[in-house]
């Protein structure tokens, strides 16, 4: 089996994945950990891992999920039958370590939540009713449970459904969000793509709303500075997160690449929101980019 780069979960609005609510929609609660892949060594006898973008080894690992799998032999031995017994599987999921959330339950933590399992022969992700029936059989595999099924919905309605995510893993407050799956849906490109409904989104904009955003209104001829506004410091220190998960530690001398990475990330997930919100704007993207920039620097308190 070859490394396979897990999709993109795209955010609810954008075109990926339009009309993805037509239909048969399962929801399921988004935690906020680092991804994970698992499966079948060529060799069959072994299994091999990967975090969203590479394939893992022990010296360079993720947040030490490799090593922490390998030492789990429970886990690891009912994983390699499960993939043995169906060998073009790769077995997707959330290796639970901190991120900007911290409050998920004490015995939460370094458990790795199947969310997705892919089958290379047929190139189809499998349905969760397929996927939970064959996890089912495994006493030390754990997967993210369904928490709503729905026909068509509307995203008012799943925005009102954010309030009920803090029922599972959580000690207080919200999950991160939920993600959105329709297995019969492929976007106008053909690819199988699922949506994202995030709590922080939902929190800001109703901040904005009760307090009128006062500051907002102050600059209503600064389309930069409104823009720069729906970055949050979730987004900020998720992505400083996973550079300290990548180097080992978090050090100053990364701050011009989490600064990029903010921003790449902060417009690749919100661009299309940003042309319909505003309009198709003319924007300058060099003080958006600077906007943004000293947001990350006040969060990390520095310069």
């Amino acid at each position: 089996m070859k490394f396979k780069k897990y999709m993109h979960v795209e955010k609810l609005g954008n075109s990926e994945v339009e009309n993805i609510l037509n239909g048969t929609v399962y929801l399921f609660y988004k935690i906020d950990g680092t991804n994970g892949g698992i499966y079948l060594a060529d060799d069959g006898q072994s299994l091999r891992f990967s975090s969203r973008n590479r394939e893992l080894s022990l010296d360079k690992d993720n947040a030490n999920f490799m090593q922490m799998m390998l030492e789990d032999k429970e886990q690891y031995n009912e994983l390699l039958t499960l993939l043995q017994e169906h060998p073009t599987y790769i077995i997707y999921g959330e290796w639970l370590v901190p991120h900007t959330l911290k409050t998920y339950k004490e015995d939460a933590w370094k458990h790795f939540y199947v969310f997705d399992v892919y089958d290379m022969e047929t190139e189809k992700y499998l349905s969760y009713d397929v996927y939970k029936a064959l996890l089912d059989n495994y006493s030390h595999i754990k997967y993210i449970p369904l928490f709503r099924k729905l026909e068509n919905p509307t995203q008012e309605q799943l925005v009102s459904l954010l309030d009920e995510t803090g029922d599972w893993l959580v000690t207080s407050g919200l999950s991160e969000g939920i993600v959105i799956k329709n297995y019969d849906f492929s976007n106008h490109y053909g690819r199988t793509v699922w949506a994202k409904l995030l709590t922080e989104d939902f929190r800001s904009k109703k901040h904005d709303t009760r307090s009128g955003n006062k500051e907002m209104k102050q600059s209503d001829n600064a389309l930069e500075y409104q823009i720069s506004k729906l970055l949050t410091v979730e987004h900020i220190l998720k992505e400083k997160s996973k550079i300290e998960e990548s180097k080992g530690d978090w050090q100053d001398k990364y701050i011009f690449e989490l600064l990029n990475r903010v921003f790449i990330e902060f417009w690749r997930d919100n661009w299309e929101l940003i042309l319909n919100k505003f309009k198709l704007p003319t924007i300058n993207f060099r003080v958006l980019k600077k906007l943004c920039d000293e947001q990350v620097k006040k969060v990390l308190n520095i310069w």
